[in-house]
Order: C-alpha cells, then structure tokens, then sequence
C-alpha cells in the first residue's frame, strides 16, 4: 500500500475515526472520504503528510477543529462542507474554534438556563392551583 497514490472510499457507510495511519501511505496524492458516517477529529497527522494534494471529508460527522498548517493550508471549504461540528479558520467556512475555558463557560450558562426554566415551570405548577 505504500505506492497506493489514489484513495477513493467515498459513498459507503464507513464509521469511526480517521485513522492516523493514512500518513504513512507515503505516495498518497488523493484522499476522498466524503460521504460516510466517519467521526471524530480529523488526524493531526495529516497535517504532515508531504504528497496529498486532495483531501475530501465532506458530508461526515467529523467535529473538532480543521488543522491549518501543511498541505491543509491549499484545501478549501468544499473539502470539510456536512460537518457540522467542525471548527477552524474562516476560510473553510466553519465557526472558530472556543478554547476549553470559552466551551466550559457555555456549557454551564446552559445549565443554569435549563435548572431556572425548570424551576420557572415548577413554581408555576405549585402556584397556579392555589390561585
């Protein structure tokens, strides 16, 4: 497999992850994935990888950040488009990515919104039938 140059597992219903291994198919210039069910984040490795000059992820369930530096430097947006989770530089056309402090403090807005509603509704339950 290492003179593999064309991979083209596109429009199965592959799940999982990337694997990391792909970048050590030296030879490797085409990667389309696009159209599976594959998850996780994509693998910093392929950051590295020298040869891979397209790579389609498209229309996954990837999430996580895009690397920027290497060969993802050349991709576009049309690479990453139907994940949704995804994250990363404008020109991919995905939201930035929150560090873990920004996710955090989010998160617990959320559930102070949800136990306020909750409790909101349960107040109203108490009240109502007494009125």
């Amino acid at each position: 497999l290492q003179m593999l140059e064309f991979l083209n597992l596109s429009r199965n219903t592959f799940d999982g992850h990337i694997p990391e291994q792909l970048d050590h198919m030296l030879n490797l210039d085409t990667i389309d994935l696009s159209h599976n069910m594959l998850s996780g984040e994509i693998p910093k490795s392929l950051e590295e990888s020298q040869h891979i000059q397209v790579l389609d992820l498209s229309f996954n369930l990837l999430e996580g950040e895009i690397p920027s530096g290497g060969k993802f430097a050349n991709l576009s947006a049309e690479s990453f488009l139907g994940n949704y989770a995804l994250c990363g530089v404008p020109k991919f056309h995905v939201p930035l990515c929150l560090d873990k402090t920004e996710r955090q403090s989010k998160s617990n807005a959320a559930k102070v919104i949800a136990a306020c509603a909750i409790g909101g509704s349960a107040l109203l339950f108490i009240v109502c039938p007494l009125i």
